[in-house]
């Protein structure tokens, strides 16, 4: 028999709009059991990314009244940072609680707390934490493009794409500094609907600069991936994207939370700079020359992203929800 499911979903600066991109990939995964979808809030682009119709709560303090003699065999949070609270609220409706990237003290009361974006510094893994590759549902669009060595344009193509708002706007700083490089390059701007700031300032800046663009679209980023060579981008959920392809790929934190993320570093091919508002010139500059000069630290950076095996973690991640459905006991530690 099909199993309920059901998604509690909620936005948070910090995390962006992956989460209900990735909701929507493991209702995929999902498709043939019976899957219910709470949100919180009522934001247009969240709707546009979920499939069916989900049912929209304001606070939490509704929800009783709107589970109110449901009980789900699995329960799927992925949202702010949690409180005990909340978690005892929703494991109160299903057998088994599963957390997304929760840094809040209601993870530690979920069943499950499966975990992408680990902590560098984390050294005590709880119990009930599972860290994972496979944690990053896999968009479509990346699985489309097909592994390639890169380099073979006929000038260096750079992709700047800072997801996620973007809050000290170092899209513009990352611009300003690549645009000081007296060497041909073809530099694309990716701006999706996150963006906080001028559109303007970008289009000013690229006026006087030959191969340089400005890309304003949902996905601008997926768009251009496939002829990217190299990527410069921030520290959180994006560095999957990258190492799904595998691109040679710079990072910087937009703030003092993404420092803390450890997949974008050197041993998976990555080149992080630390936090992107103290990025010096020099710095930036250097991390693109060296992709840029040397063919063995390109193909060393490639190799290890693909290394990750991202390719299969959907199913992965697949089998995982379907076995904490299906599973009449308490789930495994690991």
């Amino acid at each position: 028999m099909a199993k309920n499911i059901a998604f509690i979903l909620e936005y948070s600066e910090w995390k962006g709009y992956y989460p209900f991109e990735r909701a929507a990939i493991m209702q995929e995964l999902l498709a043939t059991e019976h899957i219910s979808i709470f949100l919180k809030g009522n934001d247009t682009q969240i709707l546009e990314q979920l499939n069916g119709s989900p049912v929209i709560f304001k606070s939490y303090s509704e929800l009783p009244n709107i589970l109110k003699e449901q009980h789900f065999d699995l329960m799927i949070y992925d949202g702010n940072d949690s409180t005990v609270e909340q978690a005892q609220l929703l494991k109160a409706h299903c057998h088994t609680l599963v957390h997304f990237d929760d840094r809040g003290e209601g993870a530690t009361f979920a069943d499950g707390h499966i975990v992408a974006l680990r902590e560098e510094s984390q050294e005590m893994i709880p119990p009930n934490m599972l860290i994972g590759n496979f944690v990053f549902a896999t968009p479509n669009e990346l699985l489309q493009i097909a592994f390639e060595d890169k380099l073979e344009n006929d000038l260096p193509h750079i992709v700047i794409a800072f997801e996620d708002g973007d809050e000290n706007n170092l899209t513009y700083r990352t611009l300003r500094h690549l645009t000081q490089l007296h060497i041909p390059l073809k530099i694309s701007v990716a701006i999706d609907e996150n963006y906080r700031h001028s559109v303007e300032d970008l289009q000013m800046m690229v006026l006087s600069r030959r191969h340089t663009s400005i890309h304003q679209q949902p996905n601008a980023l997926l768009s251009l991936l496939p002829n990217a060579d190299i990527v410069v981008c921030n520290a959180n959920y994006t560095p999957y994207k990258i190492a799904t392809v595998g691109i040679p790929c710079i990072t910087a934190a937009q703030n003092e939370r993404e420092l803390t993320n450890n997949l974008n570093r050197e041993h998976n091919g990555f080149v992080h700079l630390g936090l992107g508002r103290k990025m010096k010139q020099s710095t930036i500059q250097n991390a693109v020359m060296e992709f840029v000069l040397h063919e063995a630290r390109r193909e060393r950076a490639i190799y290890k992203q693909r290394a990750l095996d991202l390719r299969t973690s959907n199913e992965a991640l697949q089998q995982l929800l379907l076995d904490l459905a299906y599973a009449r006991h308490e789930i495994i530690h690991i």
